[in-house]
C-alpha cells in the first residue's frame, strides 16, 4: 500500500467520522499529460458515451464512488474549458461570456466584465484531472472538496482556524463555483474556500439547495483535519448537540386556552 495514499484515505475517514457528510469527500489531481491517467479511471466520452460538465463529474464521484478522469474531449462546459485552459480566454471567449451574462447575471456589458476580472484562470497546461473518493482515493490530491451543509462547513472553518486564528476570508460570485472557486482559486490562493454553489452546480451538478462546499488545498489538509479532531474532542461536535435540559413551556395565550379547553393542567409537575 502506498503510504501517502493511506494517509489521504485516513483523512477522508476522519472527515466522515467528524462530519458525517451525505456524499464522499473527493480528491482532485491534475495531470500534465493524458498518459498519466490510469486505465481504471472512468471517462465520460469513452466509457459513458457523453460529454459532461465538470460539476456533473464531481457529483458522479461523490455519489457513486467511482474514480473518474476528464480531459478536454470529455468536457462540454464552455466556461470550465476556459478556466482550465482548454479553450484559452481569447477576446472571442470574453465576448461570449459577457453576452451570455447580459440580462441574466449582469445588467449591462460593463457589469458583466467585472466578474471576468475576478476569475482565476489556469496558469498551467493541464491535460486533464482525476477525481477519486477520498476515503479510498487512488491519487494524491491537489485539492479536496467536501460537499456539506452550513453547520458542517462551520466545523471545517473552526478546525482550520484552531491553529491559524483570525477568520476565513472567502468571496463568491454565485456562479462558476465548484470548478472555479473550488479548484482553481483554491490552488492559486493556497487557502481553503467556503464555496457557495451556483446554478450550474445545482442544475447539472446535482447539488441540493441545502449544500455548500468546502475546498482545501493539499498544503492545508493536515491542519484542517488536525484542528477538526482537536475541536471535536474539546466539545464542538457535528451533529450539533441541541440543549435539551429544560422544562417546556407554552405561549401564554395558548396555555390559557388549552387549560380552559381541557379543564385542567396540560403539563404535570
Amino acid at each position: 500500500m502506498n503510504e501517502n495514499l493511506e494517509k489521504y484515505r485516513m483523512y477522508g475517514k476522519k472527515f466522515e467520522e467528524f462530519l458525517r457528510p451525505s456524499s464522499f469527500p473527493i480528491a482532485i489531481k491534475f495531470v500534465k499529460d493524458e498518459s498519466e491517467i490510469p486505465s481504471y479511471c472512468k471517462r465520460p466520452k469513452s466509457d459513458l458515451n457523453i460529454q459532461t460538465f465538470i460539476c456533473q463529474t464531481y457529483k458522479m464521484v461523490r455519489s457513486y464512488g467511482w474514480t473518474m478522469a476528464m480531459t478536454e474531449k470529455d468536457c462540454a462546459c464552455r466556461l470550465a474549458r476556459s478556466i482550465y485552459g482548454w479553450d484559452p480566454m481569447t477576446e472571442e471567449e470574453k465576448n461570449f461570456g459577457n453576452q451570455f451574462s447580459l440580462g441574466l447575471y449582469a445588467k449591462d456589458l460593463e457589469t458583466a466584465k467585472k466578474w471576468q476580472e475576478k476569475m482565476y484562470l489556469s496558469k498551467e497546461n493541464y491535460a486533464g484531472f482525476i477525481v477519486s473518493p477520498l476515503t479510498r482515493t487512488k491519487i494524491e490530491p491537489d485539492v479536496i472538496q467536501i460537499y456539506c451543509n452550513p453547520a458542517q462547513a462551520m466545523r471545517l472553518i473552526q478546525g482550520y482556524l484552531y491553529n491559524k486564528g483570525g477568520i476565513l476570508e472567502f468571496t463568491s460570485g454565485g456562479r462558476g463555483a465548484s470548478c472555479h472557486e473550488g479548484v482553481m482559486k483554491t490552488i492559486q490562493t493556497d487557502e481553503p474556500q467556503l464555496v457557495i454553489l451556483g446554478n450550474g452546480d445545482r442544475v447539472w451538478g446535482g447539488a441540493e439547495d441545502s449544500e455548500v462546499m468546502f475546498s482545501i488545498p493539499k498544503s492545508k489538509l493536515e491542519p484542517v483535519v488536525g484542528g477538526l479532531e482537536t475541536t471535536h474532542k474539546a466539545g464542538l461536535r457535528y451533529p450539533i448537540p441541541k440543549y435539551m435540559n429544560y422544562t417546556p413551556g407554552f405561549q401564554t395565550v395558548f396555555e390559557q386556552k388549552a387549560i380552559k379547553r381541557a379543564g385542567g393542567t396540560i403539563r404535570k409537575d
